[in-house]
């Protein structure tokens, strides 16, 4: 059996019954099972790294699902004391058990299920399966080329945009996206010190610290970034005032002598946040597509999520036209608000990246939304925002339904034809996200040829794909 093939019956058996159905919603499925995607948003770590890790069935369970493990009641050590490979696999597994029952039925759960199924043949994780999972898990710590295997062979990636801290990535698999938030938030003498922006300048003044910023600008362009990111709604509301350039002055001033209290910090932060966006919208040729978190927040009780509605950006997105402003997570749970925006504002665009395993039925009335009322080259469905391969692809899945679910029934009320609806499936799960960060299709063509000395099981996206 083919990987294609095998896709397309991982996301037959996820589209709807409605769509199974239809031997046009059959079809459509398929062909969107064979579709190279762009991934709009990950987090994966390095190969070395992953392998590392992956050393039992807690590994796949180990980032979001444990979220919903605590949201559900499990104690906070236990949860800690799932990746213990000190303690025995069959003592790890009576802890987790109780609430996995409860926590399975998420979206989030339902993606480590996938990945299960669809990655290591295990139907579901259970008392009965959880030794076959980690003992199948631990054997491919050790294949060479896993992530070949799990971004090209099966999800079909094009190449993952990486949340990329490491300031590097394999240009086989990865775009680059980097952040100005630690230059955003810098508030005293040793934090603007340590930063790798000031370290080769002497930052004696507000003027010197953004030619600090220029300079970062410059390089990031050189090294190939394809967008900038902003994960500021973890620790702020997303309004970011305009400061006038005499108070930011003055206050940057302090923050060279002495560490600036919340109350002076956050103006400080307001005016920088603006000045990132006006280099944003003038970077290199096209300018960088800023991504900026809105709504959910992830982890446990740490949520204020009445800062993170995408509505507080309004006046950024009014006062930087130049600037095109990627809004993450559809905005989840305010995708209305996203929805406005983005129709209103020719410079906004939708990104569902998370949104598939936040909740997967909503990703399906989003998309119907959102292609209501937003042109849909303006909408991205699908970014893994996963740390470990396995689960973005599973999450890769969970998505390609969702599109093919809601195509099939726009097709179905007769709002879209249906020589129309493959190409939707196109635009929004790779070509839209391809012009947005200004990828050339040679480049896309070079990441789906089969890899240097393999056989080639994946086959060249055509050059002429994006319309």
């Amino acid at each position: 059996m083919t990987t294609r093939t095998t896709a397309n019956g991982a996301i037959q058996s996820l589209i709807s019954v409605r769509t199974q159905q239809s031997a046009f919603g059959r079809a459509l499925a398929e062909e969107i099972a064979g579709l190279w995607v762009l991934d709009a948003h990950e987090h994966l770590e390095e190969e070395p790294e992953r392998a590392a890790l992956a050393q039992d069935c807690f590994y796949l369970t180990s980032h979001y699902c444990n979220a919903d493990l605590l949201s559900a009641g499990m104690p906070k050590e236990h949860v800690d004391g799932l990746l213990d490979r000190t303690i025995p696999l069959d003592q790890r597994w009576a802890s987790f058990a109780p609430d996995w029952e409860y926590a399975r039925t998420t979206g989030y759960g339902q993606a480590v299920n996938l990945a299960g199924r669809e990655v290591f043949g295990v139907d579901e994780l259970t008392a009965d399966t959880y030794q076959t999972l980690s003992q199948r898990v631990a054997a491919s710590a050790g294949q060479p080329g896993w992530y070949e295997h799990i971004l090209k062979d099966k999800a079909r990636f094009i190449g993952c945009v990486l949340d990329g801290w490491r300031r590097e990535a394999d240009p086989r698999h990865f775009f680059l996206v980097l952040r100005f938030d630690p230059m955003i938030t810098a508030r005293t003498p040793q934090q603007i010190r340590d930063l790798w922006e000031c370290r080769e300048r002497e930052i004696g003044s507000l003027a010197d610290y953004l030619a600090a910023m220029d300079a970062a600008m410059d390089a990031y362009v050189r090294m190939g970034v394809v967008a900038l990111k902003c994960g500021l709604a973890y620790r702020r509301t997303l309004r970011f005032e305009r400061v006038p350039r005499a108070d930011a002055e003055r206050l940057f001033a302090r923050a060279l002598r002495d560490d600036l209290p919340d109350a002076d910090a956050t103006p400080l932060q307001d005016y920088l946040f603006h000045e990132v966006c006006d280099r944003a919208g003038r970077a290199g040729a096209h300018g960088l597509p800023y991504q900026i978190h809105t709504g959910l927040q992830a982890g446990n009780w740490g949520a204020q999520i009445q800062n993170t509605n995408p509505a507080l950006l309004t006046n950024t997105l009014h006062d930087h036209p130049q600037t095109r402003f990627d809004l993450f997570h559809g905005g989840y749970p305010y995708g209305g608000e996203l929805a406005t925006l983005a129709k209103n504002f020719p410079n906004t665009y939708v990104n569902a990246c998370w949104l598939a395993i936040i909740a997967p039925t909503v990703l399906r009335r989003m998309l119907h939304e959102w292609l209501d009322t937003v042109p849909h080259n303006k909408i991205q469905a699908f970014g893994g925002d996963y740390r470990h391969v396995e689960l973005a692809y599973a999450h890769s899945l969970m998505a390609r339904a969702a599109v093919a679910d809601v195509l099939a029934e726009r097709v179905e009320q007769r709002l879209l034809d249906e020589h129309d609806a493959p190409l939707l499936a196109r635009r929004l799960l790779a070509d839209n996200g391809l012009a947005l960060y200004t990828i050339p299709p040679d480049r896309v063509a070079e990441m789906t040829a089969p890899a240097a000395g393999t056989a080639g099981a994946a086959t060249p996206i055509a050059a002429t794909s994006r319309r």
